[in-house]
């Protein structure tokens, strides 16, 4: 009869499943970058103020471009004067500017770069929390950022050193840029969000979602 018994509480064990919690992949943020190959400087052959000449003078024009100045903008004046500096330098101006726009578009590629395997994981990740509104009551959405400042005191990191957390509760920061841990499902998404500052707003692009379920105070 007790032999009996244990057979039957064998079976019934091995009829229930196995419930294993997933633990999360603990992330830095050096591995959100996948490998890149490494982009050959073009401009070795000009000089250090060359080089600024040469940067002052593409980001002039896309203002142009853009709408944001005139022809009859003092900035604009600069930059015919920039060219014609580096025209009585011997060098070839049009096609320098061509090449210098061809380096930053490959780079601003590489800066959405994004490691395809962390889509559906289980991770944990530290970082500073930037909510997109200042609300007293919280938000349930804020940006995870790798260092204090970022999108406000300084340019935005690049799209795959920023994650855009939505949580499944609400979150009340203390402060800005709030040192936490969030564990949650990672997606591998393009997002861009308006991020709400003392003097206006400002797109914000990210290349990751975390689904967050759990927020901690950091610790390290």
């Amino acid at each position: 009869m007790r032999r009996l018994a244990l057979q039957v509480l064998v079976a019934l064990l091995l009829a229930v499943p196995a419930v294993r919690a997933e633990v999360p992949r603990v992330l830095t943020w050096d591995l959100l970058v996948p490998p890149m190959p490494q982009i050959a400087n073009p401009f070795t052959a000009l000089t250090d103020d060359q080089v600024l000449d040469l940067e002052a003078l593409v980001q002039i024009r896309t203002l142009e471009k853009n709408g944001l100045i005139t022809k009859v903008d003092p900035f604009y004046e600069e930059a015919v004067e920039i060219a014609y500096q580096l025209d009585q330098q011997g060098l070839d101006v049009e096609a320098l500017v061509v090449e210098y726009e061809a380096l930053l578009a490959k780079v601003t590629e590489l800066q959405k770069a994004v490691v395809t395997d962390l889509d559906g994981q289980q991770v944990r990740i530290p970082g500073y929390a930037l909510p997109l509104e200042l609300d007293e009551s919280g938000t349930d959405e804020f940006l995870l950022v790798p260092y204090v400042g970022a999108c406000i005191h300084v340019p935005p990191p690049p799209a795959n050193q920023i994650v855009l957390v939505k949580l499944n509760q609400t979150y009340k920061a203390e402060r800005l840029f709030e040192p936490v841990w969030i564990t949650g499902q990672m997606k591998v998404e393009a997002t861009s969000s308006s991020l709400y500052l003392v003097d206006g707003t400002a797109d914000v692009e990210a290349a990751y979602v975390l689904e967050g379920i759990q927020v901690e105070p950091y610790e390290y």
